[in-house]
């Protein structure tokens, strides 16, 4: 999003940071359609007394107002669309958890339009920690998905097979290792040679592994536009989880949170201190099979900040700001590692919590719940309900309308070229 009559902002992103990173994760993981109290907070007034807030609560879950920020998804600059002849065909394999992966799905399309690449339909490593193999077409709408993106990159939904002499050949991909935040310059050297010596090429793992900071709008903007246009999810995820959502709010006023106690993130953080021996050699063991080796005092590394907090700390900050244990919580998706005994003091403090199985028991949803497709329906519970409507609705009619404008231009062979509003 940009402000009206300011320059757009590029920020960094690295090392999880950035303004997509950002935005997703806000969605996703902070306190969303929260400070919603069955009774409201408590903040203190100017002779240093407590006072009770005025605020209405009721005003918290209407649209907020757009505040003069516009849509900055579409092109505003020459952005013609992708030959029909490409330099060969890009395969990604997107690691790590869903945001992680939406995040590395974004850059695989500009990393195949950088390269002018076919890209192959990217492929999610669930089995590694979700153990689960629904894979793209589990998750997403793929026929959105490519159509949504027609204008900025070819897509496919596999290597195709080369017919000649009368025989059929597969395309053997060459696997390469991109270095983490690679800049531009490594796709149009390095990775475009080998793509052009074998005809396609496999990148992974591939997390973090394009530069966030890119100083060119275009390539920023079609990345929002990946995330929050062609990236669907399937109508199934998308009506259970307006189906939590309604029961929920049917209920009163909820908060929604994602704890980021699990052993992926344990794992990664290297933060084993308070967990016991047998405990500490999942950990190890699970960090050492999935990243890279790097010397870590795990001793040191809740006091420098580089731990999740435990649920008793977050429990502790939510009753800080006011919360009290008569808020309703749901807990979105995410086994939590440790057990029960880390739970129960956040259960001590807020009794009232929501999951997946409280709010809905059907089959339907019992079997929809594990794994990336559960992660998915508590991804969409905050985001399909939360944002302000206005804007985004404003965003998809833009570029609903630009696309009817670019279509256009493509009948007449003319270059599309979009000007700024």
């Amino acid at each position: 999003m940009r402000r009206l009559g300011h320059p757009r902002q590029h920020g960094k992103q690295g090392g999880g940071g950035g303004l997509l990173a950002k935005l997703s994760i806000a969605a996703l993981f902070l306190l969303i359609c929260s400070l919603s109290l069955l009774s409201a907070p408590f903040t203190p007034n100017t002779n240093g007394s407590t006072a009770q807030s005025q605020m209405n609560v009721e005003d918290l879950w209407k649209s907020a107002n757009s505040g003069g920020w516009k849509p900055s998804s579409a092109p505003r600059s020459e952005w013609p669309s992708p030959p029909k002849e490409t330099n060969g065909y890009l395969r990604v394999r997107c690691n790590g958890g869903l945001n992680q992966q939406r995040s590395a799905i974004c850059n695989a399309v500009l990393a195949a339009r950088i390269m002018n690449a076919t890209l192959v339909l990217p492929e999610l490593d669930a089995n590694s920690f979700w153990h689960d193999d629904s894979g793209f077409h589990g998750l997403y709408d793929v026929e959105h998905f490519i159509q949504s993106l027609r204008f900025d990159v070819q897509i496919v939904e596999r290597i195709p097979e080369i017919h000649k002499n009368g025989k059929t050949k597969k395309i053997k991909a060459f696997q390469l290792r991109p270095p983490r935040d690679a800049p531009i310059s490594w796709y149009t050297t390095d990775a475009l040679k080998k793509m052009k010596e074998h005809g396609a090429i496999y990148l992974s793992p591939f997390s973090h592994r394009l530069a966030e900071e890119i100083d060119n709008p275009e390539y920023q903007r079609l990345r929002c536009r990946v995330n929050y246009h062609a990236l669907r999810f399937k109508p199934h995820i998308m009506k259970l989880s307006e189906s939590i959502v309604d029961k929920l709010r049917a209920q009163g006023h909820f908060m929604a949170i994602h704890l980021r106690f699990e052993m992926d993130m344990l794992s990664f953080a290297g933060c084993f201190d308070i967990f016991t021996p047998a405990e500490q050699k999942i950990l190890k063991k699970y960090r050492k099979e999935n990243f890279a080796d790097k010397t870590l005092i795990y001793k040191e590394r809740r006091a420098i900040g580089k731990c999740p907090l435990t649920p008793e700390e977050v429990g502790l900050i939510l009753r800080a700001m006011g919360f009290n244990n008569s808020t309703r919580i749901y807990l979105a998706a995410g086994e939590l590692f440790g057990g029960e005994r880390f739970m129960t003091p956040f259960r001590a403090l807020f009794p009232r919590l929501e999951n997946h199985s409280s709010v809905d028991a059907s089959e339907e949803l019992a079997t929809n719940s594990q794994g990336l497709i559960g992660s998915a329906v508590d991804y969409m519970n905050p985001a399909h309900k939360c944002p302000s409507e206005n804007v985004m609705q404003n965003l998809h009619s833009q570029l609903v309308t630009e696309n009817i404008n670019r279509e256009q231009h493509n009948r007449s062979d003319s270059t599309v070229s979009l000007t700024e509003r």
